[in-house]
């Protein structure tokens, strides 16, 4: 099991006895602290690309941004520390989006039993996938990418893929409001970012899961629940996407049924880029976030340089294949 802790080495001095050595950053926070500068470095190549905004607003437009993979990529990191992946994150988006729109009608009397009944059905989808896993041993990747089409399909039939507004403007003001001068928005991801980073890195589910990706087999032999914790990171990330497609949904102030298909590759993205292990049991929750900030930057930058889609894609890819890379070569050689 790989859980981040301070390590204080020794050497000997002239005379042969061992000394107290200068404490070394520990290898996992290595990846997110690289990461986390990058993305002040791409804020700050902002705002020289941009001299007419100041460095204060690029980097609140940068987090109110970032929320969205914030949230989702949160999900998505259980899975892969179990060793699996979510391909269905996308389009549970798309129909949280959709739902909490049609449900409210541009009306907020009807958030209160609109949002638990959405973010239940996003669960649900979680679920499915986690029970197809355990019970039907559907490989992640077949099992995610199945449920995720069937429901696109389910959302297609009822909505025949027409956009929905307006959304309650109780999710547009939660995304577009400020207090204290800040936006609402990085409340909400610091906030969030604290008990995502205690669940994973501070309770006994969250280590648990850390030895399920690591060895299957040592944390069946120890009688750990692997299949009930299988499918409970699958629900969180089915809760995850569900709580990203309501904030996507007030932030656009519309929805769509492809409103999240842009943020699948950049789930993944943020989770490997951050120093996780794509084969499990590897990785810490700041990594994530760095990633997810990351890529926002990363995205800011894109939009200010007016580059395509096309461009964009290759460039993610590109992020994650490097990534990879220094995953194999350099983290490697630094944890050892």
């Amino acid at each position: 099991m790989t859980r981040p802790e301070a390590s204080v080495l020794t050497e000997p001095d002239a005379t042969g006895e061992p000394q107290p050595r200068a404490a070394r950053v520990n290898p996992e926070l290595l990846p997110a602290i690289v990461v986390l500068a990058c993305a002040v470095l791409l804020i700050i190549a902002t705002k020289v690309l941009n001299p007419g905004s100041s460095f204060a607003y690029q980097l609140s437009a940068v987090l109110v941004t970032s929320i969205f993979l914030v949230v989702a990529s949160f999900g998505q990191g259980l899975t892969i520390l179990l060793g699996g992946i979510d391909l269905s994150i996308g389009v549970v988006v798309g129909l949280a989006a959709m739902m909490i729109s049609i449900l409210t009608d541009g009306q907020d009397g009807a958030l209160p039993w609109a949002v638990p009944a959405t973010l239940a059905f996003c669960t649900g989808i979680g679920l499915i996938n986690g029970l197809g896993i355990v019970l039907g041993r559907v490989p992640p990747f077949i099992m995610t990418l199945a449920s995720g089409i069937t429901f696109y399909g389910v959302g297609l039939g009822f909505t025949s893929g027409l956009a929905q507004e307006p959304v309650a403007p109780a999710l547009q003001a939660l995304m577009s409001d400020h207090w204290l001068g800040v936006p609402i928005p990085v409340y909400l991801i610091a906030g969030f970012a604290i008990l995502a980073a205690l669940f994973q890195n501070g309770t006994a589910e969250g280590r648990k899961l850390y030895a399920i990706g690591s060895s299957p087999g040592a944390a069946r032999v120890l009688g750990l629940p692997i299949g009930g914790l299988t499918i409970l990171a699958y629900a969180i990330s089915g809760l995850c996407g569900g709580i990203c497609g309501l904030l996507l949904a007030g932030y656009s102030s519309a929805a769509t049924l492809d409103i999240g298909d842009p943020l699948l590759l950049p789930t993944i993205a943020a989770v490997v880029i951050g120093g996780a292990r794509v084969t499990g049991g590897r990785g810490i929750y700041l990594g994530t976030l760095a990633g997810a900030l990351f890529l926002s930057a990363l995205e800011t930058i894109i939009t200010v340089l007016s580059l395509s889609q096309g461009l964009r894609n290759i460039i993610e890819g590109a992020i994650i294949v490097g990534a990879l890379l220094l995953q194999s070569e350099q983290w490697g050689a630094l944890r050892r």
